[in-house]
């Protein structure tokens, strides 16, 4: 059932990224919408476009769905899964965007530059924030520990000895259930710069 099911999303990823293609290409090369154009080039363009916007976001759903449901599968945690799947359509659809004002012939060249500005003012602003974040990427690739894991973390900045069961791993904290039922948040980018973890054998 599994390997049906992942049949069926590779065929709608194919189907959907080449009708987006087709729609770009048909937009670009036989359409235009330049201001000493037809009637028909113009129209010919907007339908490229609106068929590049339609199915490109079709694509991105399907996409970001099933990434979710490898992390899921994977035990990274549904919190973990829930903010990646999010963070990868907010993704998405800047790159849909700019693509189809590009498609459009509307300069995105000074839009780039003032929403650099932005971005690193906003970087400065939630520093805390996006190390967090990028502990979390690290630790997915890493895979250092997985939900249900039996472990035992030793961090000075983290406040001393933690021991317990990972019940969940998000974006920017891992929770840890101990002995005595305490649930704790550790930040995880202290997690992974300053502390030593020890998995154990995990829990059923």
């Amino acid at each position: 059932m599994s390997g049906l099911l992942l049949r069926k999303v590779n065929s709608s990823l194919i189907l959907s990224g080449a009708v987006a293609i087709s729609g770009a290409v048909v937009s670009s090369y036989f359409g235009d919408l330049k201001s000493g154009s037809s009637f028909n080039q113009k129209l010919v363009a907007l339908f490229g476009v609106l068929v590049f916007l339609s199915f490109s976001i079709i694509f991105l759903h399907i996409l970001s769905s099933a990434i979710y449901k490898v992390l899921v599968r994977h035990r990274l945690g549904t919190s973990r899964a829930v903010a990646i799947k999010f963070a990868a359509r907010v993704f998405g659809y800047i790159i849909i965007f700019l693509t189809t004002l590009s498609l459009l012939n509307i300069p995105i060249d000074k839009l780039l530059i003032g929403g650099a500005a932005i971005g690193i003012i906003l970087g400065v602003a939630a520093q805390q924030s996006l190390s967090n974040f990028f502990g979390s990427v690290m630790l997915i690739l890493t895979r250092v520990y997985t939900v249900g894991d039996n472990v035992t973390i030793v961090s000075g900045p983290l406040g001393g000895r933690y021991e317990g069961k990972v019940i969940d791993i998000g974006l920017s904290h891992t929770m840890i259930e101990e002995a005595d039922g305490e649930k704790v948040r550790l930040p995880n980018s202290t997690m992974l710069s300053g502390a030593a973890i020890r998995t154990h054998k995990k829990i059923s």
